[in-house]
């Protein structure tokens, strides 16, 4: 990896500073290490990076892999991948997502850092190949966003018939 990209890490950022939705002040969006809402914490006024890849380095999700679309922020337990040539995509994203977890070390506080990541080797098809995969990922993950959005419409909505059925 260390090859390929150039291993780095986000900084620290009160969260007092993050707000809860964009607007023209706090444009970007803030990732941390944490698993709800795909390590969205927030939004902040400026960036650090821009079409990157993240990974989570402390704590019990160490080892999460994540493609970033855009400029955001990241916080200081997220490790970042750049390169500028079109490898940091979601195709890498969710390929090192499958063997991240081997490097972890579980020694404490489970940790992924940035020297060992740069260590990690994978194979790679060109970079067209790679482009159709990550479309055919990205696309997948759409659908299954939906899907998770119609679940809880449904659930919702037996909620309200149980209560019209069941009044307190």
């Amino acid at each position: 990896m260390g090859e390929i990209f150039k291993v780095t890490r986000g900084e620290v950022l009160s969260m007092r500073l993050v707000s809860d939705m964009p607007s023209e002040t706090t444009p970007y969006p803030v990732y941390s290490s944490q698993t709800k809402n795909n390590g969205l914490s927030g939004y902040y006024s400026d960036f650090l990076y821009e079409n990157a890849i993240t990974w989570t380095t402390d704590g019990a999700n160490a080892g999460d892999v994540n493609y970033r679309p855009g400029k955001f922020y990241c916080t200081n337990v997220c490790g970042v991948l750049i390169n500028n040539d079109g490898y940091a995509n979601v195709f890498i994203a969710e390929l090192l997502n499958t063997i991240t977890r081997k490097h972890v070390s579980y020694i404490g506080n489970p940790k992924l850092m940035n020297g060992v990541m740069a260590k990690i080797k994978i194979i790679l098809p060109p970079l067209p190949e790679q482009q159709k995969i990550a479309h055919c990922l990205s696309s997948l993950d759409e659908v299954i966003g939906l899907q998770a959005k119609k679940v809880q419409a449904l659930k919702q909505h037996k909620k309200g018939l149980m209560q019209q059925l069941f009044p307190a």
